[in-house]
């Protein structure tokens, strides 16, 4: 195009100036990251089927606990109180995910002793290395539970992405679990599951752990936090790591927060810029209080995760609630080490 006359001339000046100008304030937002992954986390306490609960008794809510589930789909699910039949009814309500875990081995092998499993979504993560360890005393090794689904997990060692697939291979105490013995009178008789995961489509590695703590709260709590800090302490710098279950323990207010917040977890109620539900997780299978707070199912991550919102699942059918807690779901933005 020619420019010829003075009007013409200062037009496109003016055209230019803007265009450069608008450029100048695109290139100053800032560059989205493409590098995140984007996960769902969810932390449940399902109430043990192993206690008569009368209406509220497993069998009239257990479509409702794997519905609540599967409206959230999470890439990950720490459960606790779970024994083999409740197991047994998820494996089939649920066949998008397979699960690792053991029961802390109070019933001799029946089945009726509670465990704290991981569930993952397999179509997108993969489990390369899991065990167990003791919070304190054991009753014994830590057994019954296996890896559902999945491989003799951990077999594949350190690093290997396929770690394996089958059908309810053994994991035992599995690869760094300790479940021969803990420190006596420490966190009592709890476990924590972990596993360190592979992210399929990034390669990236994620360590997860899943507990329960005892519901007498003291001293013993401090106790089983400091255990696992200490655990967390020996994994890489940096690496990424959710730490999640029933902590029977106020968060905000309670040691046993302090004492994990204070070694560089961050709870993700705490950080996340959108938060939904109330402040309140255990429930007694009836809705939440007009007010107060008693957070005690937690979702604390480390290294380079941010969270991008956190609710807790206020979710009923007919006046009947899944459990006696209400679940904690979060999206949680993996990024980088």
């Amino acid at each position: 195009m020619r420019v010829d006359s003075p009007v013409t001339l200062t037009r496109v000046l003016l055209a230019v100036g803007a265009l450069a100008a608008a450029m100048g304030s695109v290139s100053a937002q800032p560059v989205p990251d493409d590098d995140a992954i984007t996960l769902d986390v969810m932390t449940f306490n399902i109430r043990t089927s192993a206690i008569n609960d009368g209406n509220d008794a497993w069998p009239n809510r257990k479509a409702l606990v794997a519905e609540t589930i599967s409206r959230f789909n999470p890439h990950l699910l720490g459960l606790q109180e779970v024994v083999s039949e409740q197991t047994a009814y998820l494996e089939e309500a649920l066949p998008g995910y397979r699960w690792l875990g053991v029961d802390r081995g109070l019933n001799g092998g029946s089945g009726l002793s509670e465990a704290t499993p991981i569930w993952y979504r397999y179509d997108e993560l993969v489990p390369i290395e899991s065990g167990t360890f003791w919070l304190g005393d054991p009753p014994g090794a830590a057994s019954g539970g296996g890896a559902g689904r999945g491989a003799p997990v951990g077999a594949a060692g350190p690093g290997a992405p396929d770690g394996g697939a089958g059908r309810g291979g053994q994991d035992g105490a599995g690869r760094g679990g300790d479940g021969r013995g803990g420190r006596g009178g420490r966190g009592g008789s709890r476990i924590v599951t972990w596993a360190r995961f592979h992210h399929f489509e990034s390669g990236r590695q994620i360590y997860v752990f899943n507990t329960h703590f005892s519901p007498r709260e003291g001293p013993q709590h401090v106790e089983a936090m400091a255990r696992i800090t200490e655990r967390l302490a020996t994994l890489p710098p940096g690496a990424s790591v959710i730490l999640m279950g029933d902590f029977n323990s106020a968060a905000g207010t309670s040691d046993a927060w302090k004492a994990a917040t204070s070694q560089g977890l961050r709870d993700v109620w705490t950080i996340a810029p959108e938060r939904r539900g109330p402040p309140f997780t255990s429930n007694g299978f009836g809705p939440p209080p007009a007010e107060g707070d008693w957070r005690i199912d937690w979702i604390l991550v480390s290294g380079s995760i941010e969270a991008s919102s956190v609710s807790t699942v206020v979710h009923s059918a007919g006046g009947r609630y899944p459990s006696d807690h209400y679940p904690v779901v979060a999206t949680l933005r993996v990024h980088p080490s």
